[in-house]
């Protein structure tokens, strides 16, 4: 067992003057256990309490604020004069960083509740920190994760991705971002990071200001140490989409409708030298409103697409133009996908699928 104890102010409460009554004063209610290793197992602390009064006084509850900190005590009425204590274990186990955790203790002498509470810092092992922090940033900084992945986000709102950061060194940290795309903006909380503790860099995604609609993805340059010559990349991404939330009935009945002819595009059997193959398909606009487009991509390098306009009028359709280049696809199949952003509030992302096979 570990065992370290620090003194704190005494702590007195009394019961109201009756005879007869216990009164309890606590000779220490916060205890640092400092910073100690994961592998050191449960640690432990006691706190003393005296029965200043005239009468015997017991704990009646003990409670925690978390399964990973026990109070043990004695259940015996402690006599008058005498002094009997609490020990408080923690179990490290899994749980790398700070910590600050209460006892909640209730007594018969009295209806305040007293809070006794263990706190330090547990440098985490090689086993625990990797599954908390799968991601390494060199020797110095592990994160929780290895991308900042915002989702889908409503065009005008705001998210907030956290990522997780330990620092796995001997010296204070203080991680900056050396570049960040003009809709990120990124903070960390706290700045300095000691040894074996954990900072939290909070990237905020703004869409007001993100370059396009669909999936937008960048990255974060981020060090672990503004004095730190080192650099890592972070990929960054979102999916810019229409907010549709504030569209009234009538605003959705008269609103645009995507049809799509076809909804599949099938190149057939392609030779990899062939060079590239043009198809075509057509989006048409069945709403009331005029459709807009607001991007139409595909993440497939063997595809490039482009549309004859991007602002379609009710009852009227655009061509879509779509080039295969067979020699830019990896494996026998090709399977890409078209993404089509529009302001269709039933249909807002529609997809046109490019399918066949390669012949070596």
């Amino acid at each position: 067992m570990n065992h370290r104890l620090l003194l704190a102010p005494a702590l007195l409460c009394a019961a109201s003057g009756v005879f007869g009554a216990g009164s309890v004063r606590w000779l220490e209610t916060k205890h640092n256990f400092g910073a100690f290793h994961e592998d050191e197992g449960t640690v432990e602390c006691t706190f003393r309490y005296v029965n200043d009064g005239d009468a015997p006084l017991s704990i009646t509850a003990a409670r925690t604020s978390c399964g990973c900190t026990l109070p043990h005590y004695t259940r015996e009425p402690l006599a008058p004069g005498d002094t009997a204590y609490v020990t408080v274990s923690y179990d490290p186990t899994g749980r790398p960083g700070r910590f600050s955790k209460n006892v909640y203790i209730n007594m018969d002498c009295t209806d305040e509740r007293v809070s006794l509470t263990v706190s330090g810092v547990v440098i985490g092992a090689p086993t625990t920190v990797s599954q908390r922090y799968p991601v390494a940033l060199g020797r110095d900084m592990r994160l929780s994760r290895s991308a900042v992945m915002a989702g889908d986000v409503a065009r005008g709102r705001m998210k907030s991705v956290f990522v997780e950061v330990y620092n796995a060194s001997t010296d204070t940290l203080r991680p900056q971002a050396v570049y960040a795309p003009g809709f990120v903006d990124v903070q960390w909380m706290p700045e300095a990071v000691a040894p074996g503790e954990q900072s939290s860099m909070v990237c905020h995604v703004r869409t007001a200001d993100s370059p396009d609609w669909g999936l937008v993805a960048d990255s974060l340059v981020i060090a672990p140490d503004a004095a730190s010559g080192e650099r890592y990349v972070l990929p960054v991404t979102v999916v810019v989409s229409e907010d549709f939330s504030k569209m009234t009935d009538e605003q959705r009945a008269k609103a645009p409708v995507v049809w799509l002819e076809p909804e599949r595009l099938d190149c057939g059997v392609l030779d990899k030298s062939s060079g590239t193959v043009e198809m075509k398909a057509t989006i048409s606009n069945n709403g009331r409103t005029p459709l807009e487009i607001r991007r139409i991509y595909s993440m497939d390098e063997g595809v490039d697409v482009s549309l004859s306009t991007r602002r379609i009028k009710p009852g009227k359709r655009a061509e879509i133009t779509v080039g295969v280049d067979p020699s830019r696809f990896h494996g026998t199949l090709i399977n890409a996908k078209i993404s089509i952003i529009t302001n269709d509030p039933g249909r807002p992302n529609a997809t046109l699928r490019v399918v066949g096979e390669l012949r070596r």
